[in-house]
């Protein structure tokens, strides 16, 4: 099973692409509070979406904005500035929950995400991606290879 949860806030507003297929794509990130030896620590949650989920998210969510988000985890590939591929990861959005105060929630009823199967293929998807992610000339792994603020996020 590959299942992922995060709940936190929208570190920004969502990036809204649309694909050369003319389909939506998303991109947000996630932070999350953690405790490391009484020590409050913020993990960032890199995200995609598409579709429907996509359309939802880019229309009821802004920065801040609290969400608990079901995704996938993907194996994905990087390439530093000098050419040196390293393995890496992407969460792929399956599906969403509005979080927060009740009277946010109430004022979102009428946008909620369905149990349905996802919009695309498996094969479908990934040329997708492929097309939209592009190399990073500019990306040199974090130090030990640890993320550890929002700006080590290769994508």
């Amino acid at each position: 099973m590959n299942k992922c949860l995060f709940f936190g806030r929208l570190t920004r507003d969502p990036e809204v692409f649309n694909t050369q297929n003319g389909n939506k794509l998303v991109r947000i990130t996630v932070a999350m509070d953690r405790t490391v030896k009484g020590e409050k620590k913020a993990e960032f949650i890199p995200c995609i979406a598409f579709g429907k989920n996509a359309e939802l998210i880019e229309q009821h969510y802004t920065k801040g904005r609290e969400i608990l988000v079901e995704a996938r985890a993907e194996n994905a590939r990087g390439k530093t500035k000098d050419g040196v591929e390293y393995p890496t990861f992407r969460f792929v959005i399956e599906r969403f929950y509005f979080a927060g105060s009740k009277k946010e929630q109430q004022k979102e009823q009428t946008a909620t995400t369905s149990e349905t199967e996802p919009e695309f293929s498996e094969d479908e998807l990934e040329k997708e991606l492929e097309e939209f992610f592009e190399e990073d000339e500019t990306f040199e792994p974090p130090e030990k290879g640890i993320i550890t603020s929002e700006e080590d996020i290769p994508f």
